[in-house]
Formats: C-alpha cells, sequence, structure tokens
C-alpha cells in the first residue's frame, strides 16, 4: 500500500517553490531582484557618480533624477531603489513629477532578495522630450493662423 504525497493548497505538493529556491529558470517573465543584482547597481551608480550621498528628503530628489537620466530605459523599480537607499521612493517620484518631470511607472513581478515573488512592483522610467509627442506638433492646422 502507498503512502500519498502530501499536497498543499495548490496542489503542486511544495514542488514549486523548491524548485524556484534552487534556481530553476521560471516559464514566465520574472525579474529577479536579489542582494547581488541591487549590489551591482548600486556599485555601478556609485562608480558614475551617482550614489546617494544624503538620507534628506532634498538629496534623494536631485539624485534620483540624474539616476533616472543615467538608467535610461532600464529605469529603477522599488526594490532597487530601497537597496540604493531611496526610501518612500513613490513620494520621491510624486514629488519629481509635480516639478513637471514625466515618469513612467510600469508594473512587474519580481523575485526579491527574501526568494519570494512580489506582484505589481513599480518600475520608474523618466520619459525624455524626445520621448514625448506634443499634442500640438500633431495637428494640421492648414493655415488657420495666417489671418
Amino acid at each position: 500500500m502507498s503512502v500519498p504525497e502530501k499536497q498543499n493548497a495548490s496542489g503542486q505538493g511544495g514542488k514549486y517553490f523548491t524548485k524556484l529556491a534552487g534556481g530553476v529558470k521560471l516559464k514566465s517573465n520574472i525579474f529577479r531582484c536579489g542582494v547581488q543584482h541591487i549590489s551591482k547597481l548600486r556599485q555601478e551608480l556609485e562608480a558614475n557618480n551617482l550614489g546617494l550621498k544624503s538620507a534628506s528628503g532634498e538629496a534623494q530628489i536631485t539624485t534620483l533624477l540624474e539616476v533616472l537620466k543615467y538608467l535610461g530605459d532600464r529605469g529603477i523599480n522599488t526594490k532597487e531603489g530601497e537597496g540604493c537607499g531611496y526610501f518612500r521612493i513613490a513620494t520621491r517620484i510624486q514629488e519629481l513629477k509635480e516639478m513637471g518631470h514625466c515618469i513612467l511607472s510600469k508594473r512587474e513581478g519580481i523575485i526579491g532578495a527574501d526568494g519570494l515573488i512580489h506582484n505589481g512592483i513599480a518600475r520608474y522610467v523618466l520619459l525624455r522630450e524626445s520621448d514625448i509627442k506634443s499634442p500640438q506638433g500633431e495637428l494640421d492646422l492648414g493655415g488657420v493662423y495666417d489671418h
């Protein structure tokens, strides 16, 4: 008589998390945002004189804007920002938006330093002037102002 395999609530017998912790590549596009990745990002920023020098709100806003410019389309997500010393990064992004900067917020799933999947983490990307299409520039006014 065989003993049935114990199943968890998901019906996968805990195998999913064991494989995940063992580094098996996932089928979906979930970004690994662990300690190694964040350390490399912090080192890259510091090597380009973009490391955070103070925890003050003003220093965070000023430095974060430069970091977003440097990173371009890569942007920075909430966990990366926290790992680089930015606290309340969503507040800093909002302050930059209020200053007139156009920052896109995308949602992504990540595997954090804790080994768990975190869905809906924000990734912030600064849009350049060339990326923003002015509705005024797209209008063909047909000489309306020639009067």
